[in-house]
């Protein structure tokens, strides 16, 4: 399975009742700033009545993309990611964002793959001896190796707060667990 440290801002959606007898929102491709907002908070709503009560708020930002903004520290991508439940639950929010909701993902340069290598050698040096190199499309494959049921999340925050000069941006990492885990 495919787990991105950052997981993208719209992990699911779910499908609670219309808010104050009102229909609920339906985003098309061209839906308006507040459209889409009411579509984000529709499904924020959804997942905290699932059980994860922390999560922010929806806001749409001033280029018009949909963003959940942690606060407080929060990390709910991470805790999200623990409960597939409950992006289950609200999945048919999610499937009712129209295509262009999310800032569009750039695609990694050869630069960002040799950093991502170098990256790679350094968790090796700090820590995490099978650490792999970066797969082409820049994800690092954990399966079948020591590491497919996941890196010990003190080992892993240790070894990137050393390697986070090379790289810090996401880090897409397959492994052989069901949600993947603090990577």
């Amino acid at each position: 399975m495919l787990f991105v440290l950052l997981l993208a801002a719209g992990l699911a959606g779910c499908q609670p009742g219309p808010a104050s007898g009102s229909a609920a929102p339906s985003a098309s491709p061209s839906a308006n700033r507040q459209q889409l907002l009411a579509l984000g908070q529709e499904w924020v709503q959804c997942m905290r009545d699932k059980g994860l009560t922390r999560m922010p708020d929806a806001q749409v930002t001033e280029d018009g993309y949909l963003s959940f903004p942690p606060e407080d520290g929060y990390n709910w991508k991470e805790d999200a990611s623990k409960h597939e439940d409950i992006i289950e639950a609200c999945k048919a929010i999610e499937d009712r964002y129209p295509p262009n909701a999310f800032r569009p993902k750039q695609a990694l340069t050869a630069d960002d793959l040799r950093k991502l290598g170098e990256y790679a050698e350094c968790l090796r040096t700090n820590g995490i001896p099978a650490w792999p190199d970066p797969s082409a499309d820049g994800s690092f494959d954990l399966r079948g190796t020591t590491l497919a049921n996941g890196v010990p999340g003190a080992v892993m925050d240790k070894a990137a707060d050393a390697c986070r000069s090379i790289w810090s941006g996401n880090v897409a990492v397959q492994d052989g667990r069901n949600g993947g885990g603090k990577k």
